[in-house]
């Protein structure tokens, strides 16, 4: 790696700084919306390890729930298990919802030409977002998200689906900085290294669906980030410049996915836009 990229951007030189720093977002937050309790949805990977992790180390492990929500045509039970292993390590309220015949029934209901690709595995990310804030409200409980800036630059999440959620401690963390952090809170090994994967549909990986690996990616979207151009981020990282343009072209063709939906503008002040109110106690 380049100078210009510092000696390794996406150290975390101060962990236990960063860590405090994000119990504190996640604790403030929660008071905030006068929560009880922080719900997660956890699939056994890095991010939600992580994410996990920190709610359970902001509030105490028991006002924290972990949710996993398996199906039987993604079931993978050594995810599982990983997931039940955090929780136990930190704690968590740990609770297994098999969402079979949600799905089964969905598939009945948009009929069989829908229930393939990426249309099919939207669903099924929103099936789960469904879950997991029926019991946060059941709970009064927060959703809190496991993106990482990596997967939000990159528009890698289902809209209402994984992207749905109150909180994102991880957001502005890439995915090579949240495994530098997995291993300072002590996450497994097995659980830091694995291939990260949504789980949508069976032997689904990100890196093989986004055609690089996310340390090449981060690489790119850390130029990105501070404004460079692809033919200098391609010579700072030695990679392919059709490679970093097609990162920057997905990068701009997702903003509408991190953005809130548009408004036609009528009004004096339009809400959400320009009629944004201050955080109250």
């Amino acid at each position: 790696m380049s100078s210009r990229f510092g000696d390794d951007p996406f150290a975390i030189r101060e962990p236990e700084e960063t860590v405090r720093r994000l119990e504190r977002f996640l604790t403030t937050h929660l008071e905030e919306a006068r929560a009880r309790c922080l719900v997660v949805g956890m699939s056994g990977g890095l991010d939600s390890s992580v994410t996990a992790a920190l709610c359970a180390r902001a509030l105490r492990g028991r006002r924290v729930w972990g949710i996993s929500l398996p199906e039987k045509e993604t079931r993978n039970d050594r995810a599982l298990e990983d997931a039940r292993l955090v929780a136990s390590k930190y704690r968590i309220r740990f609770k297994i919802i098999d969402i079979t015949s949600v799905v089964e029934t969905s598939r009945n209901v948009l009929g069989a030409k829908m229930a393939r690709g990426i249309p099919w595995g939207n669903v099924k990310a929103r099936l789960r977002a469904m879950v997991l804030y029926y019991f946060a409200n059941t709970e009064r409980g927060l959703v809190v998200g496991t993106g990482d800036k990596s997967e939000i630059m990159l528009g890698y999440f289902t809209k209402f689906g994984d992207g749905a959620c109150d909180v994102l401690p991880l957001a502005d963390l890439y995915k090579t900085s949240v495994r530098n952090l997995a291993r300072h809170l002590g996450i497994p090994e097995r659980i830091r290294l694995k291939a990260s994967s949504p789980e949508l549909w069976p032997g689904q990986t990100a890196e093989r669906e986004l055609g690089l690996s996310y340390m090449k990616l981060d690489r790119i979207l850390w130029g990105l980030e501070r404004w460079r151009i692809p033919e200098e981020i391609a010579k700072e990282t030695g990679l392919k410049l059709a490679l970093v343009r097609k990162v920057r072209e997905r990068w701009l063709r997702s903003e509408h996915k991190r953005r809130p939906p548009l408004a036609m503008k009528l009004g004096y002040r339009t809400a959400g836009d320009d009629l944004r109110l201050p955080r109250l106690e």
